[in-house]
């Protein structure tokens, strides 16, 4: 069959008017639909993927486009801030050809099934939770006009009627997977080279309340094996990539892991600049340099909090303490590009404590900060706090679904969302307004060779 798989691009509001697609960096490239299309063409389809998220193009057009290729399904990876643009998208196809199968999957098909089924008709089944073994048992029985009864892990209609089969196992051995072609997107993905994701974990040791993560995986944590990592790594090299971002939603969880992996670029000689995220309570000195010395230019921290109290409510099992370590432990370990990111706006915080956290992570740009970021906390679904919202009736599942929805807004509290705006605003402002912090930033790029090729590739025409 000729399956068309489509990461979809995110709508946004400016001034009341709706814009059609947001310009994104060009290194995202969406990994979850490459495994899915690899699946796909190993098992003899033909496959077609398309980044709409990068790719500027109107809706109009992509309809058009998609019309011209006459696909027999249509399957959509579908986040909550891209929901708007699958809809119009496959309510525009699905119109024109009625016996086309359009799929959603992703976090929003496996927390909202139900919903998405009995709210929009142009969707025929959701894909829930991990998609490599249940699209390719799935696309087999449509081919074949077979009975969906089998297939674990989806949510469909049957004469009027919505089923919901049974959950998919997650799949044990992540080695099993094959190695997706990132030829299969004809887009370009480039930061200061040529560049791609990999994952070499599945799930998150941690369980922070905010996260929807640990829900999808079952509160799982399952890894490949350093080798089969090395394996895909080398196949990148050889493709011509120069940068990897490692997309695990904690890569530094497994200490002796990531001691082995660097153990083995370091001897294959691996010259590829790279990126990770990290947890505030994984800093040892000898990890950190190590990943320096193999490549590692930047990590990402969620802090969360500058408060000890928020961070207990999150969950997040760290303090500020360790914060403020993680930052002074990775510059001085050889980092050179550190990013914070910081929630602001629990239903339980306080002024006091949202201004603690803003100046908590302004006074972390002293110590080698070099990015930083606020946002407001938002309930989605799948998390532990949205469920325990819906569970006290400040969210009504049924209705609020599809709407992007920030704490302070749903449960009673003093803060107001255009508040935490402005706070954040003004924050990040203020972070790279200081002189002091262009001045280093200016000499530190003057000698990077990385951070030139980044700035030079950044203003090239697209």
């Amino acid at each position: 069959m000729k399956v068309m798989l489509i990461h979809p691009g995110a709508n946004i509001t400016l001034g009341g008017m709706q814009i059609e697609y947001q310009r994104v960096p060009t290194n995202h490239l969406p990994l979850g639909i490459l495994y899915l299309g690899q699946i796909l063409k190993d098992n003899g389809h033909k496959v077609i993927l398309y980044d709409h998220y990068v790719s500027q193009r109107p809706i109009k057009e992509v309809v058009e486009w998609i019309k011209k290729i006459n696909p027999d399904i249509i399957g959509f990876s579908v986040l909550s801030i891209s929901l708007p643009t699958a809809k119009v998208i496959a309510k525009e196809v699905k119109s024109w050809n009625p016996n086309l199968k359009i799929i959603y999957g992703g976090y929003i098909a496996t927390f909202c099934a139900q919903q998405i089924l009995r709210t929009y008709e142009h969707v025929d089944i959701c894909v829930r939770g991990e998609g490599e073994l249940t699209l390719i048992e799935l696309v087999d029985k449509l081919e074949k006009n077979g009975s969906l009864e089998e297939v674990l892990g989806i949510s469909y209609r049957k004469d009027g009627e919505l089923i919901e089969n049974p959950d998919r196992p997650l799949i044990k051995d992540l080695d099993t997977i094959p190695f997706p072609d990132r030829k299969l997107l004809k887009q370009t993905y480039t930061l200061s080279g040529k560049i791609s994701p990999i994952i070499s974990s599945r799930g998150c040791p941690f369980k922070c309340r905010f996260c929807s993560c640990q829900t999808f995986t079952g509160g799982t944590w399952r890894i490949r094996s350093v080798e089969n990592v090395m394996s895909e790594l080398e196949y990148l090299r050889s493709e011509g990539y120069n940068e990897i971002i490692f997309t695990d939603d904690c890569f530094i969880a497994n200490q002796k892991r990531i001691l082995k992996l660097c153990g083995l670029m370091k001897r294959e000689k691996f010259d590829l600049d790279w990126y990770a995220t990290g947890h505030a309570n994984r800093s040892d000195l000898n990890l950190l340099r190590t990943m320096a010395k193999t490549g590692c230019r930047t990590l990402i921290y969620g802090f969360e909090s500058g408060n000890q109290r928020i961070l207990d409510y999150y969950n997040k099992r760290s303090t500020p303490e360790m914060a403020l370590n993680a930052v002074k432990t990775a510059k001085k370990a050889g980092i050179e590009y550190l990013l914070g990111g910081f929630i602001i706006g629990a239903p339980i915080e306080t002024k006091e404590e949202v201004l603690n956290t803003i100046n908590f992570g302004l006074n972390l740009q002293r110590y080698g900060l070099n990015a930083i970021q606020f946002q407001p906390l938002y309930l989605s679904p799948g998390t532990p706090l949205y469920r325990e919202y819906s569970e006290q009736g400040f969210i009504d599942p049924d209705k609020d679904w599809e709407r992007e929805l920030v704490a302070v807004e749903v449960v009673p509290s003093s803060l107001k969302k255009e508040y935490l705006e402005l706070l954040s605003k003004r924050a990040f402002e203020r972070f790279v307004t200081n002189k002091r912090y262009l001045i280093t930033e200016f000499l530190k790029s003057a000698k990077s060779s990385y951070r030139l090729r980044s700035i030079q590739n950044f203003f090239k025409p697209r």
